[in-house]
């Protein structure tokens, strides 16, 4: 976390806003509000993680950051974060293979920064990797851009709810 304050005078040629290591990059960047009580960070193996935004204390722009998850499996990898204000939010999960699926807040334990976290989404052929998370906005639409360019707007509500261990329906095909 770091404060806005920091990035105030920025210059034309930019400012450092992280340090990362070696084969690391930045996958997503949130605005936290005073308001926000959780954060919520997803693998691509399907685990995920909801923690006290408070376990994440204020740092320099430079500084490299503190753990959010650890990974079960060597060649696993965040895809995606959300900022969660309560328990009432849905969160929508997507999968490779366009399945997604729609998921109360609450059915994600709350878990201390740093371990290993829960099972977003069962994962299989049919679903392949997880790709991402945002949060539902049922006033909103979903827009879906593939790999292949091809864009899909489908309505938040035709995406049913389904609980945290299952695989979801198919949003894009």
């Amino acid at each position: 976390r770091t404060n806005l304050s920091e990035f105030k005078n920025i210059r034309a040629a930019g400012v450092r806003a992280i340090s990362l290591d070696e084969d690391d990059e930045l996958v997503t960047a949130r605005i936290v509000t005073k308001d926000a009580k959780y954060l919520f960070i997803v693998t691509k193996k399907g685990m995920c993680i909801k923690f006290n935004v408070d376990e994440t204390r204020q740092i320099g722009r430079t500084a490299r950051g503190v753990t959010g998850i650890r990974f079960k499996e060597d060649n696993d990898e965040v895809v995606g974060a959300a900022v969660i204000y309560n328990d009432e939010e849905e969160l929508l999960t997507v999968s490779e293979k366009g399945i997604g699926k729609r998921t109360s807040a609450d059915e994600y334990r709350l878990q201390s920064r740093g371990g290993k976290g829960v099972i977003a989404m069962k994962l299989t052929p049919k679903t392949k990797d997880m790709v991402g998370v945002v949060i539902v906005d049922e006033s909103k639409d979903l827009m879906a851009l593939t790999s292949s360019g091809k864009m899909i707007r489908t309505d938040m509500q035709s995406i049913r709810k389904a609980g945290r261990n299952t695989s979801g329906v198919k949003v894009v095909s």
